[in-house]
This record gives C-alpha cells, sequence and structure tokens, in this order.
C-alpha cells in the first residue's frame, strides 16, 4: 500500500460546495478591473500576466471544485486531482513570480540620473511615482548594473521554486501506485514551497533595502510589494504545514479533510490569493511602480544618443565638429 501526499485542500465533499462557489464569484468580479487595466493605456503593463492569468484560471477551478462536492466520479478523478493539485501547489509562486520584475523597476527607476532618465521605464508613463529626478542629479550606471544582475538572480531563483513544484505535482496520479515516486514527488514539493517562501522573504528585503536606499521610491508602492509578499509567505507556510500528511487513497478522508482544515484551507491558502490579485489590481502597477509596458527589460542601458527603435543620433557638437575637419 502506497503512502502518497494528500491532496493540499483535501477531498472535494458536499461541504466544499459553498466556498467553491464564493470563490469563483470573487476572482469572476475581478474581471471587470482586469479588462479595464488592459483596456487604459496608462495602466496597461505585462508585469502581472501571470497574476491575471491565475486569477482567470481560478473561476474555472473552483467552479470544477464545486461540481466535484456533488459528484462522485470526478470527485475521484486521477486527472482532475491532478491538475488541482498543479494549481493549488504553483498559484502563490505564479503571483510571487510577478512581483520580481516589478521589483526590479522599483530599484533600478531611482539610479537614472537627470541626463539618462528618459530611457528609465518609468519614463514612458506621465502622472507616476517616479517623477523625472532634478536636473544635474547624476546618473549611477553601476549601481544600476548590479541592481539588473540581482534581479535577474531572483528570476532564476524563482525557477528553483517552479521546476521541481512542477515536476511533482504535475505527475501527480503516478504517486498513487508507486512508492518511490510518492516519497519523490513530496521532497520536490517542500523544496519548491521553502524556495518559494525564502523568495519571499527576499523580495521583502529588497524593497526595503530600496526604500531606505532612495526615498523617491513610493511608500505605498513598498506596502503594496510587503503586503502580497506576506500573503503568500501565508500560502507557502500553510503549505508546508500540509504537505507531510499522506494517505493511501483519495477514497480515504484524511486531516485535510476535517471541517477545520477546510477552514484553513480556504482562509490561508485561497484568501490571501484572491487578496493579493485583487491589491495588484486595484493598485496602477504601471504608475505606481514606472514599470511602463515591459518593465525593465534592458541588459544594458543604451548609448547616452540612442533611444528605442532609433539609430544612434549624433549630437550637434559632433557634426560641427566634423564639418570643421573637413
Amino acid at each position: 500500500m502506497v503512502n502518497f501526499p494528500a491532496p493540499i485542500g483535501g477531498t472535494a465533499l458536499p461541504a466544499d460546495f459553498g466556498p467553491s462557489v464564493l470563490f469563483a464569484v470573487l476572482y469572476a468580479l475581478l474581471s471587470p478591473l482586469t479588462v479595464y487595466r488592459l483596456y487604459k493605456r496608462q495602466s496597461r503593463t505585462l508585469l502581472i500576466t501571470g497574476s491575471i492569468i491565475f486569477s482567470v484560471e481560478r473561476v474555472v477551478i473552483f467552479s470544477l471544485r464545486a461540481v466535484q462536492s456533488h459528484n462522485e466520479a470526478l470527485r475521484f478523478s486521477h486527472g482532475l486531482a491532478t491538475y488541482m493539485q498543479v494549481s493549488f501547489a504553483m498559484g502563490f509562486i505564479i503571483i510571487a513570480n510577478d512581483l520580481v520584475n516589478i521589483v526590479r523597476c522599483i530599484l533600478v527607476n531611482p539610479t537614472y540620473g537627470s541626463d539618462m532618465y528618459y530611457q528609465s521605464p518609468a519614463a514612458s508613463t506621465k502622472g507616476g511615482a517616479f517623477t523625472p529626478p532634478p536636473d544635474g542629479t547624476p546618473d549611477q550606471p553601476k549601481l544600476r548594473f548590479w541592481h539588473r544582475r540581482f534581479s535577474e538572480f531572483l528570476a532564476l531563483a524563482f525557477m528553483a521554486a517552479t521546476i521541481p513544484g512542477s515536476v511533482a505535482t504535475s505527475h501527480y496520479s503516478e504517486t498513487f501506485d508507486n512508492q518511490q515516486k510518492a516519497d519523490g514527488a513530496s521532497k520536490f514539493r517542500f523544496v519548491s514551497t521553502a524556495v518559494a517562501l525564502f523568495m519571499c522573504i527576499l523580495l521583502s528585503a529588497a524593497t526595503a533595502w530600496g526604500r531606505l536606499k532612495f526615498p523617491r521610491t513610493s511608500r505605498r508602492g513598498a506596502f503594496i510589494i510587503w503586503f502580497v509578499c506576506f500573503l503568500m509567505s501565508n500560502v507557502a507556510i500553510y503549505c508546508l504545514s500540509v504537505l507531510s500528511i499522506k494517505t493511501t487513497s483519495l477514497t480515504v478522508q484524511t486531516s485535510l479533510d476535517t471541517p477545520g482544515s477546510k477552514a484553513a484551507f480556504y482562509v490561508t491558502h485561497a484568501l490571501p490569493e484572491w487578496l493579493a490579485i485583487l491589491v495588484l489590481l486595484l493598485a496602477n502597477v504601471r504608475k505606481l511602480f514606472g514599470t511602463g509596458l515591459a518593465g525593465d527589460w534592458r541588459w544594458r542601458d543604451l548609448p547616452k544618443t540612442q533611444t528605442d527603435g532609433e539609430t544612434a543620433r549624433i549630437p550637434l557638437q559632433e557634426l560641427e565638429e566634423g564639418r570643421r575637419s573637413r
């Protein structure tokens, strides 16, 4: 008999119908706000694409969970069990991963001096929290370089959470009759969740450092990053607390199927994810964090006389010197 990881959230029972419908409706209510953010140019940004896709997917998964609660065949479906474990294990990681590029903008934007500000992500949005620096503000290219490398490290480090978690949960049904795979999946899920928790703490620390180093950084923006990281850390801690629970069959009820455990799942896992999406959509991420449409995507700065979509422009002084040499 194989002991495999019990499903996060427990098996969908009749008692899950009400909460599942509630969360499906709550996520559906985010749709108008999502459409507004995507439609309005001054708030449109690609940096929360993962969170937006996640919010749409949650409508699907909680609707399916509501159906499962009153359909025994679907309740014990191996395919649906795998899909739900992938979603519940990886959802909060997707939201936290979106914060990486937002934090990158927080760290990079203030390093631009008055002469180079036009290359910053914030420069493409009028009326944002990151305003142009005063004339004569020195540029800090070396600091900007290292902030970019640190942000790229964060993005790569998140793969240490994403890859093991995806591998472990995408083959969830294969653990039902193979103890070796069950043990491996359990270890991978622990690693994935622990790394994600550490990354949330690191993102919070990086935001705090950016706020202290650059007072121009929006205080409200910093608090939003801290709040979302706090919410995602709660989800990670909840997952770590239940990952050690095992079962021998989906039809066997575990401690995750008690009323108290069900309530804990919806309050400490489902609710924080919804709140995080709501906060990111309510805030105008593009203006608040100076992200522009695509954030800070450069490996290094363009030459001072060059802008995106243009060839290098020769300053007037150089043109005059060239004419004189002729």
